[in-house]
């Protein structure tokens, strides 16, 4: 069962713990991207495919459908290899 928690440190020893526990693969430490990051990376992969593509229109919705599942694949790849 995999938890997240956000956890806020108060003393320098807590996070050399915490790469401890890191190091022997008993917990994973990662940064959030923030909303507006995923949003701005969003719209320019927009862009890019809409240049490449050489289509000022929006996306369909198949190209949505089928950019979500690739993502979802790749995600759920990186876990389950990372378990």
């Amino acid at each position: 069962m995999l938890k997240t928690l956000q956890i806020e440190l108060v003393h320098p020893k807590a996070e050399r713990i915490l790469k401890e526990l890191a190091a022997v693969d008993l917990i994973r430490i990662g940064k959030r991207e923030s909303f507006r990051a995923r949003l701005d990376r969003l719209s320019q992969s927009i862009e890019q495919h809409q240049k490449k593509h050489g289509n000022p229109e929006p996306l369909s919705r198949e190209e949505i459908t089928k950019e979500v599942k690739k993502v979802r694949a790749e995600r759920y790849a990186k876990r389950k290899s990372s378990l």
